[in-house]
């Protein structure tokens, strides 16, 4: 296992605060054969200095001429991947030590080519926050068009299954559950129930605007991603709301101290 190599796409904009955590917690892993594929969207604080200050041939550093979008930077990484298995990290969130072992283990002795796993909750300090989020073990795309299942920094793929997976630049937002959309078209995604990662919880609760606004992207994604019309389109959205509701009483669970 130590000869597979894994592709890590890391979209980073204004992530001076935890960029170097985040690296380091790839860096740290105990499965050390991979790349970091850090995509710099034309930040404008100290975010891709602070990556260059680590000096490790296995960091490639990608740098947007303007502000494109996540979607965008996760297509030119995604480009630049060599890995045979793919995996992603945003600038914020961290992964424990273990990570990439036991979720390739998972995947090979399994014969698995998607994966995601369980993961905790931390504060913008790091400070964990008493619960994880878990999903079903087998997710097809039937279940993936109903809600996004996964979080993204654990999800892992085997590239050879959808080498040349992209989505549309024009998916501002959502556009990870785009991806996953996409590779459930290929294989089934299965659940590792195990915690790998955190997710950097940040900012204060979301405002009634913001919500709408959250809705209409969810209408843009199956818009741009299927053709769909406005009106088959709101329906997709407003069927992923109320799963979405049900995903977080149903799904989401307290930590063990």
């Amino acid at each position: 296992m130590k000869n597979i190599k894994v592709s890590i796409v890391t979209p980073a904009y204004n992530n001076e605060k935890y960029i170097e955590e985040t690296i380091n917690s790839i860096l740290n892993q105990t499965h050390q054969n991979f790349e970091i594929i850090v995509v710099d969207d034309y930040s404008s604080d100290k975010t891709i200095e602070l990556v260059e200050k680590f000096n490790d041939e296995r960091i490639i550093i990608l740098k947007n001429k303007e502000n494109m979008g996540a979607a965008f930077s996760r297509n030119k990484a995604l480009a630049k991947a060599t890995g045979e298995y793919v995996a992603f990290l945003d600038a914020d969130d961290i992964w424990l030590p273990s990570k990439l072992e036991q979720q390739l283990n998972y995947m090979i002795s399994n014969n698995y080519d998607f994966s995601s796993t369980d993961y905790g909750i931390i504060n913008e300090a790091g400070e964990k926050l008493g619960k994880y989020i878990t999903a079903p073990k087998k997710i097809t795309h039937k279940k993936f068009r109903k809600i996004s299942w996964v979080g993204c920094l654990t999800v892992m793929y085997k590239r050879s299954i959808f080498p040349d997976l992209s989505i549309p630049d024009s998916i501002k937002k959502r556009n990870d559950y785009a991806l996953w959309l996409k590779l459930s078209e290929k294989a089934n995604c299965y659940h590792m129930k195990e915690i790998t990662a955190c997710y950097r919880k940040r900012g204060g609760s979301i405002s009634s605007g913001s919500k709408i606004k959250l809705f209409k992207y969810h209408i843009a994604l199956f818009e741009k991603l299927y053709g769909y019309n406005n009106f088959r389109a709101f329906l997709m959205a407003s069927r992923n709301t109320i799963y979405y509701f049900w995903k977080v009483f149903a799904y989401t669970k307290k930590e063990k101290a």
